[in-house]
């Protein structure tokens, strides 16, 4: 018989690569929702509290980073052109043969992204917190920080890999779910878009009245490009519409109509949400620009004139009647 390694056997001594190879199957990930809590501290540094984690070694050598007290950790000042996303990452150096909290600095860019996740020959590490720069920000604050550590991309719960459950999954429809009661609630207080069922049902029929409005109308889709404006002819200046842009009009829906002059707007201008908060404000005051101006409906196509030059492009949305 070939002797192999057994963990644990009466008196056999054993190394660290037996002990790791014990927890295998345990996955990368943080012990529990409490693990490696994040503060923020007015400044550009960020505590981080108590917790337990586990990073991989090999495939086959799990080992676990305890942290038993508050960690202060500093950012790089925010850049002054583009925001950046920063992380907080559990990282194991396998060079140095040392595990530790550690600030991994993202790129700074017009649209930023996180920093690549190394699981390579020198590193092992999990993130657990997304931390947005704003252009110029010299403080970070709550809003900045976004939690990681349910997302089983990057962390997720430690657990054994047999017949678990993938975190990331939950995460997913929960971050989905969150956002689509946060929009509703704004809507709800805003007063402009929830309607009370005594509003729309006041018959009490118990009808789906999206399924009613969908065999008329459509949501259509258009690109306004930064360089597709254009300046407005003298009329419409002297009442203060100074640009115009003609874009054309797509469907999701293969069956609907055409867009034709007699169409009808059943709402303003809106856009799909990219839950990057800066990129969303940006497209927000853009939105308000082209609802305080005009669209009309051609052939296929809008013709949207404005007062002022939006500063960003836009995928605009609209509801129209045909």
């Amino acid at each position: 018989m070939t002797e192999l390694t057994c963990w644990p056997l009466d008196n056999k001594p054993y190394t660290s690569v037996a002990l790791g190879a014990a927890y295998a199957a345990r996955s990368r990930g943080v012990l529990n929702a409490d693990s490696f809590t994040a503060t923020t501290n007015g400044d550009n540094t960020i505590t981080v509290g108590k917790g337990v984690g586990c990073i991989h070694v090999t495939e086959q050598w799990a080992a676990f980073p305890l942290n038993d007290g508050d960690v202060l950790l500093t950012f790089a000042d925010a850049d002054g052109v583009y925001q950046r996303w920063d992380v907080i990452a559990l990282v194991y150096d396998k060079n140095a043969n040392t595990a530790g909290l550690e600030v991994r600095t993202g790129l700074a860019a017009e649209t930023p992204a996180l920093p690549a996740l190394r699981r390579n020959d020198d590193y092992d590490e999990i993130f657990l917190y997304r931390v947005t720069r704003p252009v110029g920000a010299t403080k970070i604050t709550a809003d900045n920080v976004v939690d990681l550590r349910l997302d089983g991309a990057v962390c997720g719960l430690m657990r054994d890999t047999i017949d678990a459950i993938d975190t990331s999954v939950m995460q997913a429809a929960f971050e989905a779910f969150l956002t689509q009661i946060e929009t509703e609630l704004k809507q709800l207080h805003a007063g402009t878009a929830m309607m009370l069922r005594e509003t729309y049902d006041p018959q009490g029929r118990q009808t789906d009245i999206f399924k009613a409005i969908d065999k008329v109308s459509n949501i259509y889709y258009a690109s306004l490009t930064l360089n597709g404006w254009t300046a407005c002819s003298s009329d419409d200046q002297a009442k203060g519409l100074l640009y115009q842009q003609t874009a054309t009009l797509t469907c999701a829906n293969s069956h609907a109509p055409v867009v034709t002059a007699a169409s009808e707007f059943l709402s303003g201008i809106g856009y799909d949400k990219t839950g990057v908060p800066a990129t969303d404000d940006v497209l927000n005051e853009v939105q308000d620009i082209i609802n305080d101006g005009v669209t009309v409906t051609a052939y296929n196509s809008v013709l949207v004139k404005v007062k002022e030059n939006p500063t960003a492009e836009i995928r605009a949305r609209w509801v129209i009647q045909s």
